[in-house]
């Protein structure tokens, strides 16, 4: 089944270590500048220029699809109502697609969407049967694609359901992969999650060469969450595409001000100053950039995933082989690591990394099942239809 994902149109490869501060000088660019895309445009460009989304509104349509449900006299009856409806209609994760990215409203209509959309469209529907309903973002560990030459950093997001009578939080989870509840998960504002909306469109006109829809979008996620470096990093990332390189600066130094290890501003810190000519700074990021993916199994595992997509199987190994060096417990390692043997004709080869990415999977799968014995408040973990739910899976 299909990861469910929220993209970052990012060019960072790894989380940073600490490593030495540097001081640079640079020439210093308000942030209304940087926020008015005057340098690339010519003339201001302002958020009002493209309407803004709502995100988790709904329509009378929507409203009547869950009445049924809100007529329900037990609060939980409703939700394995609601999860029911929504299955019945062909509300279900098989037709998740990465980056279409719409409204809850929009994939109601079409029954089509990201990770996002569905969660979304959750969100709302869950509000209109009466559920304190909210958007979590899950640390689940870092998950790269390549798009059209860009690296990308997916995200993901699920639903959590607020005092559900003999339940307690109840998070519901639209990717199959992510429903044992072991990764950490953290409740965002609605604000946070219509940035991320933002974010993707503005990824989504990058893609269709629209450089003033993208630059709307990227405006309005950063003025929904002014202090997301994530947001920041892609600004700066845009005006180096525009060879605005000083603003690119300044724009990777204010991601940096919120998060001082911020992958992606780093590096388009070490871009920016190649470009300005100002080698001595480009080294010093340079080398942090190095420093850090030494030490990110993650990155090596990203480049081998390329590597890989683009037919360089013994540079994929080779980048596979320096991620398990660092990181052996991640059976996806394995797993591509069987793929690129396969694609050698080494079955021997490939046969032992995927027993070796079976067992570490069934080892992850035990840690789960230990960890939720000793939590405090331990999730059980069920498909719809089970007898003791606290996550739930929507899937056919």
């Amino acid at each position: 089944m299909s990861i469910a994902r929220v993209f970052l149109a990012l060019l960072a490869t790894a989380a940073l270590a600490a490593c030495q501060s540097i001081a640079v000088l640079d020439q210093p660019i308000p942030d209304a500048e940087l926020r008015s895309g005057t340098a690339v445009f010519g003339e201001p460009v302002w958020s009002t220029d493209l309407p803004d989304v709502e995100l988790v509104a709904t329509d009378e349509a929507m409203r009547a699809f869950v009445a049924s449900v809100a007529q329900a006299p037990r609060e939980r009856d409703r939700l394995r109502a609601l999860l029911d409806l929504m299955r019945r209609h062909g509300y279900v994760a098989n037709t998740y697609e990465p980056y279409l990215n719409l409204t809850a409203r929009e994939a109601f209509a079409v029954k089509r969407g990201n990770c996002l959309s569905y969660t979304s469209l959750f969100v709302a529907l869950a509000r209109e049967a009466g559920f304190d309903a909210k958007f979590q973002v899950v640390a689940v560990p870092p998950d790269y694609d390549s798009v059209d030459g860009r690296l990308v950093l997916n995200k993901h997001v699920n639903v959590r359901i607020e005092n559900v009578p003999g339940r307690g939080a109840v998070t519901v989870e639209f990717s199959e992969e992510y429903a044992s509840g072991i990764y950490n998960r953290k409740v965002v504002t609605d604000d946070y999650a219509t940035a991320l909306h933002y974010n993707n469109l503005a990824f989504m006109h990058a893609r269709n060469g629209d450089p003033h829809s993208e630059f709307v979008y990227l405006r309005k996620a950063i003025d929904a969450t002014p202090d997301n470096p994530d947001y920041w990093a892609n600004l700066g990332v845009f005006y180096g595409r525009q060879e605005q390189h000083d603003h690119a600066v300044a724009a990777h130094r204010r991601a940096l001000a919120f998060d001082a290890y911020h992958a992606a501003a780093i590096r388009g810190l070490a871009n920016a100053y190649t470009a300005l000519g100002r080698d001595e700074a480009a080294r010093l990021y340079r080398k942090r950039i190095a420093h850090s993916k030494a030490r990110d199994a993650y990155a090596y595992f990203a480049l081998a995933q390329r590597a890989l997509e683009a037919r360089h199987v013994a540079y994929s190994l080779e980048m596979l082989a320096n991620a398990v060096r660092l990181f052996d417990d991640d059976y996806r390692f394995y797993e591509l690591q069987g793929q690129a043997y396969g694609e050698l004709g080494d079955e021997a080869a490939a046969e032992a990394s995927f027993k070796r990415a079976r067992t570490v999977a069934r080892a992850s799968r035990e840690e789960a099942r230990i960890r939720d014995r000793t939590e405090r408040h331990p999730r059980a973990q069920i498909l719809i239809g089970g007898p003791h739910v606290s996550s739930f899976k929507l899937l056919e």
